[in-house]
């Protein structure tokens, strides 16, 4: 695929980090590039710089997802790029106890789910929606629709100890890469 201003893409985490780096990158081909990202600030003005579009979306949330590829596709058309960069982490260890008072504590589930929720459901969540969106275009010269590029880490096979969620969820966005297929 030929990077040019034909070309629309989304950039989940795009307001800083690596999804910056991307959109930047994206843009100076001209690219027409569409940031989501919770950080309203960050992501405004990069897109305000970028002449692109800035929507705010929690990609836990099937809604707001839904409205950002409904705010980005009227502003571009259809993606043919989706680059899925938006994730966080925390390091809390698996099991422990207390230091001053010997109460033995574990991992707080809800801050597990959350991780697991933000980097791999809603990693997929942004790529089913956009591989069905690339369904109704045509195909470009070499029979492609569009590309999408997921980001996980090196510690989806080497995580340290307290990193049990954040490996988890980049583990899941390694293990499902692969066979994610859209015909």
């Amino acid at each position: 695929m030929q990077l040019d201003s034909s070309i629309s893409a989304v950039v989940t985490g795009g307001a800083s980090g690596l999804g910056a780096a991307t959109a930047r990158r994206l843009a100076s081909h001209g690219v027409k590039v569409a940031l989501f990202d919770l950080n309203a600030e960050q992501g405004e003005a990069l897109a305000k710089e970028l002449g692109g579009v800035f929507c705010k979306v929690d990609v836990t949330s099937e809604e707001q997802v839904d409205a950002a590829f409904a705010k980005a596709r009227a502003a571009h058309g259809q993606e043919r790029v989706l680059v899925n960069c938006a994730g966080t982490g925390n390091a809390v260890k698996t099991a422990s106890r207390d230091k001053t008072s010997g109460e033995i504590k574990h991992f707080p589930l809800a801050n597990f789910d959350r991780i697991i929720q933000i980097n791999r459901v809603g990693t997929f969540r942004c790529i089913a929606k956009s591989a069905a969106g690339m369904l109704t275009l045509e195909a470009l010269e070499d029979g492609e629709r569009g590309a999408i590029v997921n980001t996980a880490s090196v510690a989806a096979q080497d995580g340290q100890m307290g990193q049990a969620a954040y490996t988890a969820s980049k583990a899941g966005i390694v293990g499902m890469t692969l066979p994610i297929r859209a015909t």
